[in-house]
């Protein structure tokens, strides 16, 4: 399989990968086609020129490859990817399609944008077999998997070494993984069983969250009723008098310790004196008031602009969006929470596109999204990595943007 020649196509319908299909038909190809079948690609097949091709719809999926390079992997990815093949092996066995159809290539093995699922392509008269296929599989997720995680690390060269031994089978490979998952289910029952409810709150906390008897809020009340009556509102007066007359005096230190006033004294007023530097008195009571300076911005020339790129794509709609300031050396756009720049609207994908800088030039990617990524009006085909120019019109499905 690995030698067939792969192109994608994007139309209003959605996203294509195309494969040259085999000459001569079998009963494989037949039930491919007639019956569709959970966790695989919807496959139709037309003929071009003579030549018969396989169109898998692969819209709003990501390819295995293109999976890795832009997120890390952890064991959780790669368990559940085993359990979705030997799922996927035990439904073609029972609908009488043969195992070795199931393709294991980065390439040909799609994750959903929506919630993370695992689809698989088959080709009729595949060469090779499931377990070589899952052994080339696993060799190239141990250069993919997030290195930081020493478990993740450790459990991946675990599985990749149980495909070097003889006659091994996929299916042991989920077993034990399921054991695995059982054991740990186990033990934190155990756990739970043991140690039973949350424990109560301790008399060392409580003791924290105790008030001193005059600080309660019975005796604070109480203390309000006596104080209430009619020498009430004179001693509030008072009060708030002592406290102007306080914010006063730290008013007027402050201000004098910054050279803003002149000390009290207690002798007569000095002449002033008018110095080139001299810093007019503030009063904290009336602010000075300063008229607003005209903005003077020099006229730039248009031979002096620079030719490259700012890495700036201004929004170019009628809504309220934000500009993206490509920053990053890679930058993912997209609505989901694991992007690097969001786009907060229905039309655009979770992961929608990629822009990547390199040297003074951006390159952008769309990431198969549902809706598309266009430069110019022009679509974008899965995997294809194009240089974007001064002035370029980029849209993220219906999202307008002109970069700079």
């Amino acid at each position: 399989m690995s030698n067939k020649e792969i192109t994608y196509e994007r139309n209003l319908t959605g996203s294509y990968m195309i494969i040259s299909a085999p000459a001569c038909t079998d009963m494989d190809e037949k039930l491919m086609l007639h019956r569709k079948l959970p966790g695989l690609l919807p496959v139709e097949k037309a003929y071009v020129d003579g030549s018969g091709q396989y169109w898998y719809n692969i819209s709003g999926k990501q390819s295995l490859d293109c999976y890795c390079r832009v997120r890390e992997i952890g064991m959780e990815f790669i368990e559940r990817m085993i359990i979705s093949i030997c799922n996927e092996m035990e439904t073609l066995e029972w609908n009488l399609i043969q195992a070795k159809c199931l393709v294991l290539e980065p390439e040909l093995v799609f994750i959903t944008s929506q919630n993370r699922e695992f689809i698989f392509t088959i080709y009729p008269e595949n060469d090779g077999c499931a377990e070589k296929s899952f052994q080339q599989l696993m060799e190239y997720l141990l250069t993919k998997v997030d290195h930081k995680d020493a478990e993740a690390v450790r459990a991946s060269y675990g599985i990749y070494e149980k495909t070097l031994e003889e006659g091994f089978s996929i299916s042991e490979i989920r077993d034990c993984i399921f054991r695995a998952k059982n054991k740990v289910l186990s033990q934190n029952t155990a756990v739970t069983a043991e140690t039973g409810k949350m424990p109560p709150w301790s008399a060392a906390s409580e003791k924290v969250l105790d008030l001193p008897a005059e600080q309660e809020p019975t005796a604070v009340m109480e203390k309000d009723k006596r104080e209430s009556g009619e020498n009430a509102t004179e001693k509030i007066m008072t009060d708030r008098a002592a406290v102007l007359e306080w914010v006063k005096k730290q008013i007027h230190e402050k201000f004098t310790a910054f050279g803003l006033m002149k000390p009290k004294g207690k002798g007569g007023k000095k002449e002033k004196k008018k110095t080139a530097n001299a810093v007019t008195p503030v009063c904290p009571e009336e602010e000075m008031y300063v008229p607003p300076q005209p903005v003077i911005r020099p006229t730039v020339c248009l031979a002096m602009c620079q030719s490259r790129p700012l890495g700036i794509l201004t929004y170019q709609g009628n809504g309220v969006m934000a500009d993206i300031h490509l920053e990053a050396g890679i930058s993912r756009i997209g609505y989901g929470d694991s992007v690097e720049i969001q786009i907060e609207k229905e039309t655009v994908s979770q992961l929608h596109a990629r822009i990547e800088k390199e040297g003074e030039s951006y390159y952008i990617e769309d990431l198969n999204s549902t809706n598309g990524t266009y430069v110019n009006d022009e679509p974008l085909v899965y995997k294809e990595r194009r240089k974007l120019n001064s002035n370029d019109i980029v849209c993220f499905a219906d999202v307008r943007y002109r970069f700079g």
